[in-house]
């Protein structure tokens, strides 16, 4: 049975994870461990179509909304809505591991924005491994806006 205080954890190039709620065979929400060693820390982005949810388990992690930055400690939730309001990245800039809970729908197709880079990411809902597409894209690439939308953030 999955569990939060996992030690198992897979090392990615800006944090170590494990998605929980897969494991416990979610298959609309979904739930994932990070812990952020010092100076790591997740991109500022938003989803189109995904509300999340970040919980504090051990340590301060630095949050940086549309609103700018605040510290957020042991314990506190912060919600993130769906949408450009619902923006987020955060950063561990302590000197000791951040352990944090991040729940998230899992809808489809997943399309992530980020503001910073003038990206958007776009992958299906499958399990990372089974994933059928799923490819980021620089905005100002575009060939031409799309549906009445521009091809910028």
């Amino acid at each position: 049975m999955p569990n939060i205080t996992t030690s198992e954890l897979t090392e990615e190039a800006d944090y170590r994870r494990t998605r929980l709620g897969e494991a416990a065979g979610a298959e609309h929400l979904g739930l994932t461990v990070y812990e952020l060693a010092p100076g790591q820390g997740m991109h500022f982005h938003y989803h189109l179509q995904r509300e999340e949810l970040l919980v504090v388990l051990a340590g301060t992690v630095a949050v940086r909304t549309a609103a700018g930055w605040q510290d957020t400690g042991e314990g506190e939730v912060l919600a993130f809505p769906r949408g450009e309001r619902g923006a987020h990245g955060y950063e561990n800039r302590g000197s000791e591991p951040v352990r944090l809970l991040m729940f998230s729908e899992q809808n489809a197709p997943n399309v992530s924005v980020y503001p910073d880079t003038n990206e958007v990411g776009i992958y299906d809902v499958a399990r990372p491994g089974d994933r059928r597409f799923g490819a980021l894209f620089k905005l100002a690439e575009a060939v031409s806006g799309y549906g009445g939308g521009r091809p910028e953030a």
